[in-house]
């Protein structure tokens, strides 16, 4: 077979599998055919990556979309939402309804508002009929390649289309329709639209970094700032009163966004300094976030005032949260602190020299992968042009193309999985030393706080944690690059397969004859099994980072003191309810089982995960003295929602909201 240049192989691969049957004229697309057209694709999709079927992470996507499907223009489509298992912050939707979201996306949002936002964003695309609204078939298809390439781990790897063809990307003014219709979509579902501003807000701040996880994003949106600027024109944003202000705050507070809601209610009160509504929820907001004399002074000013007895009672009932005393020591009133600022001085000296012994290990992770990429590379301009080839369903070319999907396949979750951990280790090791500086802080005071000393007696099991995460996280990238050494074992196999591959005939009917594939099968299999071993150890590299970064959002999320106080703990466990549809412990458990708020919330999302109550799980952790982290390792349960699930608290109340 003729070679062709590795982009336009892409291309002819893609049009040959999946938009051959497109019909003309575009604008006479019937909505059966443009359901056709995306379920296609999305077949193709699903063929050549890894979807996510953990039960917590698709309840949330999927109660989001269905919300916002509600007040979607087209009753004639119904949406489907999907989790592809890739760390690019990406997603993107297909015709007739079939939307797709990076797991890389649902671990930068930071609440359900900035999802919408993006969900609203993809099925604007799909509602207002983008990619099938053109006037050429010409362009259909290369709308449905645009979007493929970023989904195809075939394209990704042996041919980038986006930089050489043709291909017909959705307009700017595409795009920003499609802002304002998830716009429109998400404040009618009831989501706080500031949820869209501040999405693209840190997205534009990340884009300086150069990060590999967005390049994708930034091949397929417009510039953040541009679509920021826009969006601040439509009504939303520009006719905001102080009544739609305090609705979106109290819709902040009761998905746990406590920080985001008290800067909103703080807007409202400069403008109506009297407004009991608002008191009333800056009194429960500044409890969720410690703020106790705030709290008070709020919530005294509302149960003194002429209400509703309802609004009284609520009032009543939050000062009734509130910490008695402010007196440090009901645990320890003469802590022995020498001990633990000597044990935490040690852990910060260790994490620095852990610092510096990965940022040389991901120079060498850096380096493995670039000269894999670059033989890679070498070895895709030996596959063949398939422009001219009827790819028949059953055919024995057909079992070739699959046979080249697999092998891309593993080749992206090498890449994927490898990329990610080296972009995201230094920053972890980065947050681990705030959460120890944060840990020894209190122990320099003259005095200590009552939360301080409640906090004390999780400091042996939080350093213990904190340490068994540093030496996950160094695994992560050890196992990293023995994913790229098996990878490197399966260049020669593939080269051999491609080189035979080239020299194959098509016999009368177009098809590869019994025997060329028998010939080629072996030598296939054999590349396949050497990448397979490749893509399942980068998938354990990423589940030693999963652990490490669960136990630190144990320790972060305990260090917000989120737990010593009843009035706080109850802000938690509304929010852990919330996000696992799961009763956590009551107050007076906890304080009774000694479990900080990060075991707490941990040990209720692995009684999500294993659908049994937290109570089991808890004594499971008690009468084998394993955190529960281990426990769930144990158990090959994957972190990947606990990652997000606990990111999400941990962001509502320390999340700085950006104007």
């Amino acid at each position: 077979m003729k070679k062709l240049h590795r982009n336009s192989i892409a291309f002819a691969l893609l049009a040959s599998l999946v938009v051959t049957s497109l019909p003309l004229p575009a604008r006479a697309v019937s909505t059966a055919t443009e359901i056709q057209i995306g379920r296609q694709a999305s077949a193709q999709v699903d063929r050549e990556n890894q979807i996510i079927s953990d039960p917590i992470l698709n309840n949330w996507v999927n109660s989001i979309g269905a919300n916002l499907a509600q007040y979607r223009a087209r009753p004639d489509i119904t949406y489907t939402f999907k989790i592809l298992d890739t760390n690019d912050i990406n997603a993107f939707s297909l015709p007739g309804g079939f939307v797709y979201l990076n797991y890389g996306l649902l671990n930068f949002v930071n609440s359900d508002d900035e999802l919408a936002g993006v969900m609203g964003h993809e099925m604007g695309h799909v509602e207002r009929r983008h990619q099938i609204t053109l006037n050429a078939k010409a362009q259909i298809i290369n709308v449905i390649l645009g979007i493929l390439a970023m989904a195809s781990p075939f394209v990704w790897r042996f041919g980038n289309l986006i930089d050489s063809l043709s291909v017909y990307k959705l307009s700017r003014v595409d795009e920003l329709q499609a802002d304002q219709y998830g716009l429109l979509l998400m404040t009618r579902a009831g989501y706080d639209p500031d949820g869209m501003i501040s999405f693209m807000q840190r997205l534009g701040s990340k884009s300086s970094d150069s990060s590999d996880l967005l390049n994708k994003y930034f091949e397929t949106h417009p510039e953040p700032a541009a679509r920021v600027a826009h969006l601040r024109g439509y009504p939303q944003f520009v006719q905001v009163t102080p009544e739609t202000l305090l609705a979106q705050a109290i819709h902040d507070e009761s998905e746990g966004r406590y920080a985001y809601a008290r800067y909103k209610i703080g807007k409202v009160l400069a403008k109506d300094p009297s407004n009991q509504l608002a008191l009333l929820h800056e009194g429960e907001v500044d409890l969720a976030l410690g703020d106790f004399a705030e709290s008070q002074q709020a919530l005294a000013r509302v149960a003194h005032t002429n209400l509703t007895p309802a609004a009284e009672s609520a009032a009543e009932h939050e000062l009734a949260l509130l910490p008695k005393a402010q007196t440090p020591g009901s645990r320890f009133l003469h802590p022995n602190i020498a001990p633990l600022n000597e044990q935490i001085a040690g852990a910060l000296t260790t994490t620095r020299t852990t610092q510096s012994a990965m940022d040389d290990r991901i120079k060498l992770l850096r380096d493995d992968l670039s000269r894999f990429n670059y033989r890679l590379d070498s070895l895709s301009y030996e596959v063949p042009d398939f422009s001219n080839v009827n790819v028949r369903p059953g055919s024995r070319i057909e079992g070739v193309i699959n046979d080249l999907s697999h092998m891309a396949k593993d080749i992206n979750i090498v890449f994927d999985k490898s990329v990610a951990i080296m972009s995201n280790s230094p920053g972890m090791l980065k947050d681990d030393i705030s959460v120890l500086n944060e840990m020894q802080a209190p122990l320099h005071r003259k005095t200590m706080t009552a939360t301080d000393l409640e906090l004390l007696p999780f400091y042996p099991n939080l350093l213990t944690q904190l340490t068994t995460s540093q030496g996950e996280l160094v695994s992560g990238i050890t196992a990293s690059r023995g994913a790229i050494a098996l990878g490197w074992q399966s260049l020669a196999p593939l080269d051999s397969y491609f080189r035979q591959l080239d020299r194959a005939q098509l016999d009368f009917g177009g098809d590869l004859s019994p025997r060329t594939a028998q010939d080629l099968k072996p030598l296939a299999q054999t590349a396949i099994t050497a990448l397979d071993a490749a893509a399942t150890a980068a998938d354990t590299a990423q589940t030693f980072y999963f652990n490490a970064q669960a136990r630190q959002l144990i320790s972060s999320i305990t260090m917000l003191g989120v737990g010593v106080s009843e009035g706080r703990y109850d802000s938690l466990t509304r929010v852990i309810a919330l996000r696992l549809a799961t009763t956590p412990p009551t107050y007076d458990e906890s304080i009774r089982l000694g479990l900080s708020a990060g075991d707490i919330t941990a040990a209720t999302w692995l009684a999500a995960e294993e659908k049994v109550p937290v109570s089991t799980v808890i004594n499971e952790q008690r009468a084998t003295g394993k955190s529960i982290i281990d426990i769930a390792v144990e158990k090959h349960l994957s972190q990947e929602s606990l990652e997000v699930i606990m990111g999400l608290i941990y962001e509502g109340y320390a999340e700085k909201p950006l104007d």
